[in-house]
């Protein structure tokens, strides 16, 4: 619309810049011409070359000519004779406006005066053509290039509304690419293609591009995780045999843990490729935030009094929001265990306002440089490694947040980690 608005501006501009140049030149012309014609007048006038017979000349003009089309004068050594005694402006060539009303001149006149044997000689021409010449200017202003104007713009605002519902639609689009929803397209785009369609097209194949990318990551992810699931429970099994056959090795006790740990990593793993896929949408259904979280908070209140923290609870206007039950319940399990896993014995308060599930601790934070790499699935801080804990916990929150159109929020509780998720009331996740 700016563009549009601008090119009529432009359009305008030139167009009255234009008549300003033709105007001028016109009344260049148009004075050049009366000019020569008065020169001619003069000439006639002044033939006999002797004061007395320019004098006379002039009377005899005087007498016939309309004083509204024709002013003579010789203003000589015996005073003014013509048809205007009245006063005269300064120069040689102008335009002025006279009045006599004892000869009945009344209006405006182009005057050339030239000094002549015994005195000056003025001849005047009615300026009637001047403003025929700016009637006819006015009209051609007025009928031509105003209604130009304005079909122009009329013109320039439905392209710009054309253009502007493409901008639309493709801002619409990469939005929810942004969002994570490879699957967003471009709608169909009416009318001739152009410039923003074959952007738009662009933007379709590097979508579909980029989805059939991911879609493979995560099946072969998928994959591996469902190949590496049945030998790895096949070996817990054995190993749980082992520590029943020989019960005193400590070691076989340290390899179970650590196969449990690797149990639930690929547990981890494919239910994020689960989520990712989509398929729980076809179980929402309205779920209360505040009675889930408050269930949450009372399973986690003796396993965080028996660590030395304490927990608190804060609701306030909790929403309704379209989801699976089971998988907010996780996503705040696993926010309160890595809170209470993370931290020195310290309060850790959940709250929910609105549609916003906050956990805060007083523990030691992330970086602010490293807040969007602990989403990524397996990633863990260096303080971090020598605690429990795979590196998916955070990553399965971002992941059960964007299933239900929600965001995740990393911030700085000063100090400690404060985590946000709001999710959308309106119940279109």
């Amino acid at each position: 619309m700016r563009l549009t608005m601008r090119l009529v501006a432009l359009f305008v501009l030139v167009s009255l810049l234009a008549f300003a140049a033709a105007w001028w030149l016109t009344n260049k012309t148009l004075l050049a011409a009366i000019e020569t014609t008065l020169e001619q007048e003069i000439g006639e006038l002044t033939a006999s070359g002797q004061p007395e017979g320019i004098a006379a000349a002039v009377r005899g003009v005087a007498a016939t000519a309309d004083p509204d089309h024709l002013i003579v004068r010789y203003d000589g050594a015996q005073g003014a004779v013509g048809n205007y005694q009245g006063p005269l402006p300064d120069g040689r060539i102008r335009q002025a406006v006279l009045e006599d009303e004892v000869r009945d001149v009344d209006g405006a006149y182009v005057l050339l005066s030239e000094p002549v044997p015994g005195g000056t000689l003025t001849v005047g021409q009615g300026a009637d053509a001047f403003d025929e010449l700016r009637e006819i200017f006015s009209r051609v202003l007025a009928f031509a290039m105003l209604p130009t104007a304005l079909i122009v713009l009329a013109g320039g605002l439905l392209i710009a509304r054309r253009a502007a519902n493409r901008s639309t639609a493709i801002e619409a689009t990469l939005a929810r690419l942004t969002a994570g929803d490879l699957a967003a397209r471009l709608p169909p785009m009416p009318g001739p293609a152009d410039d923003l369609s074959r952007v738009g097209a662009g933007i379709d194949r590097l979508a579909a591009a980029q989805e059939a990318s991911s879609a493979a990551l995560r099946q072969v992810s998928a994959d591996i995780a469902h190949d590496l699931k049945t030998p790895i429970q096949r070996l817990s099994v054995l190993l749980d045999r082992a520590r029943a056959e020989a019960p005193d090795l400590e070691s076989l006790d340290r390899a179970a843990d650590e196969m449990q740990g690797i149990v639930a990593t690929f547990e981890a793993l494919l239910r994020i490729a689960q989520i990712e896929g989509g398929s729980p949408r076809a179980r929402f259904a309205p779920v209360a935030l505040g009675p889930l979280v408050a269930t949450m908070a009372e399973l986690f209140e003796p396993a965080a009094e028996e660590s030395g923290h304490s927990l608190t609870l804060s609701l306030d206007r909790p929403a309704t929001i379209r989801g699976d039950r089971t998988l907010l319940g996780q996503l705040v399990t696993n926010l309160l265990e890595n809170a209470l896993r993370h931290s020195a014995p310290c309060p850790v308060a959940l709250s929910v306002e609105g549609a916003t599930v906050t956990v805060a601790d007083r523990g030691p934070g992330i970086p602010e440089t490293e807040r969007q790499a602990v989403l990524r699935r397996l990633y863990r801080l260096d303080r971090s490694r020598s605690t429990p804990g795979s590196g998916l916990g955070l990553s399965l929150v971002d992941a059960i947040a964007k299933l239900h159109g929600g965001q995740l929020e990393l911030a700085d509780n000063k100090p400690g980690l404060r985590v946000s998720v709001q999710f959308d009331e309106s119940g279109n996740p």
